[in-house]
């Protein structure tokens, strides 16, 4: 068996791939107009620590939150610290650290990165994404996916510069993890990609409903070594009704609704079989979404 890769690729100036393990980030940092190679090798070289720190804890990391109450002074690692954080905000007993991990370490990145002189930085964890943006850019745009089965951009997602987002995470039935409903895809932004990271599981999971084309299964019947064995996760998914459409729209946007209102998340743009639904905190978006033209 080929093993995958492990280390940095300059892809150009000032961006690097970095591959570690399950880590597959693409980093970016620049100071001014002059991108910073150097920079961002010393942000790579930081996430490959902090993984082999969070790797020493995994059992811990695996365990559901409301297991975790009591140890917090035991977890030695700091993107540990950070994930558990992030989802004790959920307010999901099933829920485990592992929720957050992929934004957890894109922060560290970008905290890195400005740490040491950037005023531009960016970490893209398998979608998963953290930025800093110099105050002189006033919005950043991000692409982002409506079916992640098919995986491609279809729309263009407008943050500004005072939204205080400072990370988008993206979920649903056909990503990187598995997914207990029917959405396509949600993207959430927060503050921090750790908390956009949980959030998007969170919403991505309450966008369902019963329907005859959706087949379930045990997350362990998926994948073996998955964080949530024991819990029902979607397997497939057929042409869905409009009614179960419009139900597990309803309900995901119920759920974004409520963490924009705890202040754990800034919005969420959800999708199922083609149709869009958007949540905002405030009374203005912080956000603006639009169709890419082909």
């Amino acid at each position: 068996m080929m093993q995958k890769p492990f280390g940095t690729v300059v892809i150009r100036e000032g961006m690097v791939l970095l591959e570690h393990g399950p880590v597959t980030m693409v980093l970016e940092a620049r100071l001014g107009d002059k991108p910073r190679t150097d920079i961002v090798k010393r942000a790579a070289q930081r996430v490959i620590t902090l993984f082999e720190e969070l790797a020493g804890e995994l059992e811990t990391a695996k365990k559901a939150a409301s297991l975790l109450e009591n140890s917090l002074d035991r977890v030695h690692s700091r993107v540990l610290r950070r994930m558990l954080g992030s989802v004790r905000r959920l307010g999901e007993p099933d829920f485990t650290p592992m929720a957050a991990v992929a934004g957890s370490l894109a922060d560290f990145a970008v905290e890195e990165m400005v740490q040491t002189g950037a005023d531009y930085a960016t970490a893209n964890n398998g979608g998963d994404i953290a930025f800093h943006v110099p105050a002189a850019k006033k919005e950043f745009n991000i692409g982002i996916i409506s079916d992640l089965s098919e995986g491609r951009i279809t729309h263009r997602l407008g943050v500004g510069r005072e939204s205080g987002i400072g990370g988008i995470a993206t979920s649903g039935f056909g990503g990187r993890s598995l997914t207990r409903g029917i959405a396509s895809a949600v993207t959430v932004m927060a503050e921090t990609a750790s908390l956009a990271d949980a959030a998007a599981t969170s919403v991505a999971n309450a966008c369902d409903a019963d329907d005859p084309q959706v087949e379930r299964c045990l997350a362990e019947d998926l994948d073996y070594d998955t964080d949530i064995r024991g819990l029902t996760v979607t397997r497939t998914i057929g042409k869905l009704r409009d009614e179960s459409v419009r139900i597990a729209l309803a309900r995901g946007s119920n759920r974004a609704a409520e963490l924009c209102g705890s202040g754990m998340i800034k919005g969420a743009v959800l999708f199922v079989s083609g149709r869009m639904e958007i949540q905002w905190s405030g009374s203005l978006p912080p956000f603006s979404v639009s169709e890419c033209v082909p």
